[in-house]
C-alpha cells in the first residue's frame, strides 16, 4: 500500500500532457478503424483506464465515440471536465488500490450487455504490482462488453528507468533519480517480453502484441510494449 500513496502523491503534482500521443491516434487508423471498421460513427463507449489529462479521449470524443474515464489524480479529472465539457459527467475519480469488483459507471447499465465496446490503458498499469495489476485488470474486464476491444502498454524490460531503479518485489521497481528534468521517485512494473505480456493479459484473447519506442537528449529508450485484444 506504501508505494500505491507514492505513486498517488507523485501524480498530484502538476503533469501537463492534453495531447494525444501518436500512438493512439495510428491505433485508431490501424486497428480499430481499418480492422473493426470502428470510427465512432456509432457512438462506439470507449473507456481510458487512466485517462490523465483526456488528451486521449478528446481525440476520441472529435471522432464521435461517447467517451468515459477514470483516474486517481482529481487535478487531471478537473482539467479533463474543462476540456470536454460536453462529457464532464463521464469522468470520475477512482482509489489508487484497484477493486476488481468496481463498476466505473453503474448508470449505463447492466453489465456486461451495456458494458464497454473499446478500453485503452496507456502507460498506467505499469503503475501497480503484479498482485494490483490483476484485480485492475479484473476489473476492467467486468466492465467490458463481450468482443469489447483492449489497447494497453507496459514498461518493457529495457525501458532506461529500470537502469535508476532497485527490484522491491512483486513485479514492482523502485525508480529513483533527477535528471534536471525530470525528478523521478515512484514505483514501476517492467515486461520482459512479448510472452510475459501476453501472460499478464490473460483474461483476453490476444490479436496483435507490438511496441512503441522513444529517445530524446540521449537519456535512454523509453520501450514499451502494447496488447491489443478482446474479451472472449
Amino acid at each position: 500500500m506504501e508505494y500505491l500513496e507514492q505513486n498517488a502523491k507523485y501524480w498530484a503534482g502538476r503533469y501537463d500532457a492534453p495531447n494525444v500521443e501518436s500512438f493512439i491516434f495510428r491505433f485508431y487508423g490501424r486497428i480499430l478503424k481499418f480492422d473493426y471498421g470502428m470510427d465512432g460513427s456509432k457512438g462506439e463507449k470507449i473507456l481510458d483506464f487512466g485517462m490523465g489529462q483526456g488528451g486521449a479521449l478528446n481525440f476520441f470524443h472529435k471522432h464521435g465515440f461517447n467517451v468515459f474515464g477514470v483516474d486517481i489524480a482529481e487535478r487531471d479529472i478537473e482539467f479533463a471536465k474543462a476540456s470536454i465539457p460536453e462529457r464532464a459527467n463521464q469522468f470520475r475519480l477512482i482509489s489508487p488500490e484497484p477493486d476488481p469488483e468496481l463498476v466505473f459507471f453503474p448508470e449505463i447499465g447492466s453489465l456486461p450487455s451495456n458494458g464497454f465496446d473499446i478500453v485503452i490503458s496507456i502507460q498506467t498499469l505499469d503503475f501497480l504490482s503484479n498482485s494490483h495489476f490483476k484485480k485492475a485488470l479484473a476489473s476492467i474486464y467486468k466492465n467490458m462488453k463481450p468482443g469489447a476491444k483492449i489497447y494497453a502498454s507496459m514498461n518493457g524490460w529495457n525501458m532506461y528507468y529500470r537502469n535508476h531503479a532497485k527490484e522491491i518485489g512483486d513485479g514492482l521497481w523502485h525508480v529513483n533519480f533527477d535528471n534536471g528534468r525530470v525528478n523521478y521517485d515512484l514505483s514501476l512494473n517492467f515486461v520482459r517480453d512479448k510472452d510475459e505480456m501476453r501472460e499478464r493479459f490473460n483474461l483476453f484473447r490476444p490479436i496483435y502484441l507490438d511496441h512503441y519506442d522513444s529517445s530524446f537528449r540521449e537519456e535512454g529508450s523509453e520501450f514499451r510494449f502494447t496488447f491489443f485484444g478482446e474479451k472472449a
